[in-house]
């Protein structure tokens, strides 16, 4: 079983997995960025550019929800995106300091997800949760930044909602489908999400 595999320490190679999708996800994030900035250029006219972040943000929780797939120990989550955001603030992110404490924010909304099943369900369902989740922490991190504040109930919560759809979408089926494929390729064979597994059942996993 998956709950069976879950162990409580990181091993080098496990290190350098969270370490390579930090990197990956921080170029990853760095240019969402860039694509966030003209999709509100795009949505300006019609005038809707407060939601053009919210529309692409659950790419924002993907280096989490792939690397706890991958890994399946707790804190994996929270590290990987930590990590994305300390690395995305270095390649040029204008954001700043506050990359980083969102990418913590997120994490820990990753990881919750996670910690919702016991570590037991790294599957859609598992992977959608910690999308969700890292939606949900990250919309609450902006209302006490006073991001917000200024907005009418109703675009509040239609740009949560586009949030949480944009997480399922992202951070749930996206990421799950790449760590299946990845899987199927044996490349992750000798962690959790590919051990074990019988390559051509790999999707009904």
């Amino acid at each position: 079983m998956v709950a069976e595999r879950i162990g409580r320490k990181f091993e080098l190679k496990d290190i350098i997995m969270i370490g390579v999708i930090g990197v990956l996800f921080a170029a990853v994030y760095l240019a969402t960025t860039a694509l966030w900035t003209i999709l509100q250029a795009a949505l300006t006219p019609f005038g809707a550019a407060t939601f053009a972040v919210d529309i692409i943000y659950g790419t924002w929780f993907m280096a989490g929800s792939l690397s706890a797939f991958i890994l399946r120990k707790p804190a994996a989550a929270f590290i990987a995106e930590f990590l994305a955001s300390i690395i995305e603030m270095l390649m040029g992110n204008f954001g700043g300091p506050m990359v980083v404490l969102f990418g913590a924010i997120q994490g820990a909304g990753n990881e919750v997800g996670f910690v919702l099943t016991g570590y037991r369900n790294f599957r859609l369902l598992g992977m959608i949760l910690s999308g969700v989740m890292a939606a949900v922490f990250s919309f609450v991190g902006e209302i006490f930044a006073g991001t917000v504040e200024l907005l009418s109930p109703e675009i509040v919560v239609a740009k949560l909602a586009l949030r949480v759809a944009s997480a399922v979408v992202f951070t749930g089926v996206i990421s799950w489908l790449a760590g299946k494929g990845l899987a199927r390729t044996g490349v992750l064979k000798s962690y959790p999400a590919g051990a074990d597994v019988p390559r051509a059942r790999i999707l009904e996993d």
